[in-house]
């Protein structure tokens, strides 16, 4: 029987101490390090950066600059609903004054009173001209003693009629501010040191 040489499957001694080596290399490269893998990451909240001092000194210039713009248009919008107000008073108290005008009664058919609120209108068929002045009205038209709430000023100008069935005219207009102490003039129908008013003109016929 033939006898085939035994190979020698002996490694060299460098060869095996190699191969451990990689071997424990590549064992502890499989192994995650858990620093790295906390240092690798991500955080969840983003980089953001802070607003400088400048960029926060602008933005109190300009929000300063708008309240300051806003500040300034508050007495103008006062003043505003102010004269709205009186100018409603003022058209309401026309409207009063030319109703007690029209409703005007009388007992013996010459001397003719109209009523507004406490206030009284009076007239004589066939008499001059009876001017009525008030001074010191308030916004719903009554008359104010002590003058400190007063806002609007009134005048009635009434040419009587000259017989039962012939008719009258009136003119009557209101100013304000009463504060103002406005001054009327029949002859232009006009008001002065006023800052508005309203003025009707109405015929009417006397009421038996």
């Amino acid at each position: 029987m033939k006898k085939f040489p035994i190979a020698d499957f002996r490694l060299p001694i460098s060869r095996v101490r190699f191969s451990s080596v990689s071997l424990r290399r590549a064992a502890v490269a499989l192994i995650p390090n858990p620093q790295s893998s906390i240092a690798n990451r991500k955080s969840p909240i983003p980089n953001s950066s802070a607003f400088s001092l400048v960029e926060v000194t602008l933005a109190l210039g300009i929000v300063s600059f708008c309240l300051l713009a806003v500040v300034g248009l508050l007495p103008v919008g006062l003043k505003s609903i102010k004269n709205a107000n009186e100018q409603a008073g003022a058209a309401n108290v026309v409207g009063g004054i030319a109703d007690s005008v029209r409703s005007a009664s009388s007992t013996n058919n010459t001397s003719f009173i109209g009523r507004f609120g406490t206030n009284q209108i009076s007239y004589s068929i066939g008499g001059a001209a009876a001017p009525v002045f008030w001074s010191n009205l308030k916004l719903d038209g009554e008359t104010d003693p002590t003058g400190v709430g007063k806002r609007l000023t009134a005048v009635v100008n009434i040419t009587p009629p000259t017989t039962l069935t012939s008719a009258g005219q009136a003119v009557i207009s209101v100013a304000w501010p009463a504060q103002a102490n406005p001054t009327w003039d029949a002859t232009t129908r006009t008001w002065s040191k006023a800052e508005g008013s309203v003025t009707t003109a109405i015929q009417f016929l006397p009421k038996p």
